[in-house]
């Protein structure tokens, strides 16, 4: 193996490293708006009240997610989700980028990756059924985006407003249930975004641009050394 490629790199998302001071802010503002409260200051505790219940709910909702969120090792870039994983060939992958739109306004930044890949099956195939309602329902925000782009671009955005419970792949093979309504909607938006699969940016370690420079990096690593296996042989 080539000096340049380490045998597992793994990334821990930034959006989980602040769970318990969230929490600890979320109890602290709880514990003063009852305490407001008590002292006959109703307005004041309910405007403690609010924001440290929703923080307190953050903070325990980002303590369950995965604490490891993506994997790169030789053979595989692996997705670890909160109701299962998905692990990819490199063979498999074309390539990562930032996706943005571009309106009166100026380019949007999404706040996701998009990953192009050569075939989406295999990774419908392993995809667990929970994890793809799961990401069914993450992804409605790109839905909005695509609608928007479809408007920008002057086409019908009449497809985008259906939800298809089937997906066919190339070779055929045919997809119902929740494996079919996600493979579905990934079709819909690789049409008007580009890529296969969205990985959100609070899933990284680091900023976009430099998250994206590392994966190519591995990438051509990863290239550079099944170069040299087959060479070799």
């Amino acid at each position: 193996m080539t000096e340049s490629l380490p045998e597992r790199l793994t990334i821990y998302p930034m959006s989980r490293r602040n769970h318990l001071a969230f929490s600890l802010a979320g109890v602290v503002l709880l514990l003063g708006g009852l305490l407001t409260m008590q002292f006959g200051w109703s307005l004041g505790g309910l405007l403690l009240f609010m924001p440290g219940f929703t923080l307190l709910l953050f903070g325990l909702f980002k303590q369950f997610e995965p604490k490891v969120s993506l994997e790169f090792t030789p053979s595989q870039l692996v997705w670890h989700l909160r109701h299962g994983q998905v692990a990819i060939d490199w063979s498999n992958i074309i390539t990562l980028q930032s996706l943005s739109i571009t309106d009166h306004r100026g380019a949007t930044d999404l706040h996701y990756l998009g990953l192009k890949v050569w075939d989406r099956k295999p990774i419908i195939d392993q995809l667990p059924p929970r994890a793809a309602k799961s990401l069914f329902h993450e992804y409605r925000s790109l839905l909005h985006v695509a609608l928007k782009e479809a408007i920008q671009r002057q086409e019908s955005a009449a497809q985008l407003q259906e939800d298809l419970d089937t997906w066919v792949s190339p070779c055929g093979t045919r997809y119902q249930g929740l494996k079919g309504i996600f493979a579905a909607r990934l079709a819909q938006l690789k049409q008007y975004l580009g890529a296969d699969l969205y990985i959100p940016a609070t899933s990284l370690d680091r900023h976009q641009d430099a998250f994206i420079q590392l994966f190519k990096q591995y990438q051509q690593a990863v290239q550079q050394q099944q170069w040299e296996n087959q060479n070799s042989d």
